[in-house]
């Protein structure tokens, strides 16, 4: 006892605290001698100083000694206290907020399902706590106790005779969730796990799981070939060929599929197949473009497969990523718009951009031809490539616009002083070198152009992209 403490007449005066939780979930459950033992155990608990035996309290209450056990017994069935010992009769309080709200039964009413559960569970000790959990779902979702026994014989019968009570009472509850509460409807739906358990084995080992099938097992076998209407050996083939470790991820493989409306073995090998080309083609993409990423995934989803999709095809792909890494277009972002501008110009196989590219060198040489007739000593632009599109749109062949350029020479613009004389020539009808009013000093040397081709070898591909100057699709 400490050296200080208060006078007996000045415990009087203080106060006990009550817990609200005791008034909202305890009190409706007791009766009124239960409740005035309780309040007057708290109050000895905060108030005594001295010895108060049982025997004590008993006379200050007006009641015996069996009837305070009695009452303190119905509180320990509540988990309000616990009594520690029996002789001497020795009660602890316990926290009310630790154990949420009471149970609602009493005692004896569950002894022989204790006592079955138990001769069920041979392996280990049932503690008083994991009785209590059983007795909770019965009482909260009205399962049969007859009903939790046959639960607990599937999981002893699948996981071994020590399974976990967490493990039996989660099954129930998941039972119970679906509406499956009687021994009839536990019964049926064990059933229909017995007679597929044998593939879902199966499935088990494909995805390297040594240890026997479980409820949940039989639940994610009936969601594949039920809702999801896959065949076993379809599930058995995802399995294997997906090289899934777990359920949750076949559950995932098997929804993709699902989504894809791959069902077959055939339709399932044909879609993986598929995409590990892709994935590997992204990885072969990044590199080119000299950057990395450590998930590939999303690089197929949000561009790879986009791409996929506009008709692009693998060399098509790599020649544009080519293209943009010497460019110094080096992301994926710069690719996916240098992509598009090429697909609004209708540009998607591999021969088409070549076949652009090649033009467009041929086009940076003729200009730069013009450029030498006129004087002009810089690099072609898009405005003088764009303006030489403009002329041969108006009718004029190379060999008139050659022809019109020695008139530039020694202008300010000779590109502008030339497109003036084109436009003149268009109003008049000059089509042909014949019918050029004035010819200038000179012979003007007729276009060499040549064909484009259809095919390309690599190294054609890559002097199109390393010969050709400021090129932007």
């Amino acid at each position: 006892m400490a050296f200080c403490s208060f006078a007996k007449e000045a415990g009087k005066s203080l106060t006990t605290s009550i817990d609200n939780s005791f008034f909202t979930d305890y009190l409706t459950e007791a009766d009124g001698e239960a409740v005035k033992v309780y309040l007057y155990g708290l109050y000895l608990c905060r108030n005594n100083e001295g010895e108060f035996t049982l025997a004590d309290m008993a006379k200050a209450l007006f009641t015996d000694e069996e009837k305070l056990k009695d009452c303190f017994r119905y509180w320990e069935e509540f988990d309000a206290v616990s009594i520690t010992s029996d002789d001497p009769f020795i009660v602890k309080y316990l926290p009310l907020s630790n154990y949420g709200k009471p149970k609602k039964f009493r005692s004896g009413k569950y002894d022989d399902f204790n006592k079955s559960i138990q001769s069920l569970i041979t392996d280990r000790m049932i503690s008083t706590n994991e009785y209590a959990d059983y007795i909770s779902v019965m009482e909260d979702y009205n399962v049969r106790p007859d009903a939790m026994l046959m639960i607990a014989k599937y999981c002893v019968d699948t996981s071994g005779a020590a399974v976990s009570g967490r493990y039996i009472i989660n099954k129930a509850r998941k039972l119970a969730m679906q509406g499956i509460t009687t021994v009839e409807a536990v019964e049926a739906e064990l059933s229909d796990y017995n007679s597929s358990s044998a593939e879902v084995q199966k499935v088990l080992t494909a995805i390297g799981i040594k240890r026997k099938a479980d409820i949940d097992d039989f639940n994610y076998f009936s969601k594949w070939t039920s809702e999801l209407m896959f065949t076993p050996a379809s599930v058995i083939f995802a399995a294997k060929k997906f090289k899934a470790k777990t359920l949750q991820r076949l559950d995932g493989v098997l929804m993709e599929l699902y989504g894809a409306k791959k069902f077959s073995e055939k339709e399932i090998a044909d879609y993986f197949d598929k995409k590990e080309e892709v994935t590997a083609l992204a990885k072969e993409i990044t590199r080119k473009l000299s950057v990395y990423y450590e998930v590939i995934q999303p690089v197929v989803d949000t561009y790879v497969n986009p791409w996929l999709s506009l008709g692009y095809e693998k060399d098509s792909l790599l020649f544009i990523a080519d293209f943009c890494f010497k460019r110094r277009r080096r992301t994926l972002e710069s690719m996916d718009e240098t992509l598009k501008n090429l697909y609004k110009q209708g540009l998607v196989t591999q021969s088409s951009i070549a076949s652009y590219l090649k033009k467009r060198g041929l086009d940076e040489e003729f200009i730069k031809d013009i450029f030498a007739l006129t004087g002009e000593d810089r690099k072609p632009n898009e405005w003088d490539r764009k303006t030489l599109a403009v002329w041969r749109e108006w009718g004029f062949s190379d060999e008139m616009i050659k022809a019109a350029a020695p008139f530039a020479a020694g202008k300010s613009s000779p590109m502008v002083y030339i497109n003036a004389i084109l436009g003149d020539w268009k109003l008049k009808g000059i089509f042909s070198p014949d019918k050029i009013p004035e010819k200038p000093q000179g012979k003007i040397e007729k276009s060499q152009l040549t064909a484009s081709t259809r095919t390309y070898s690599a190294e054609e591909l890559n002097s199109l992209i390393d010969d050709i100057e400021n090129v932007d699709f």
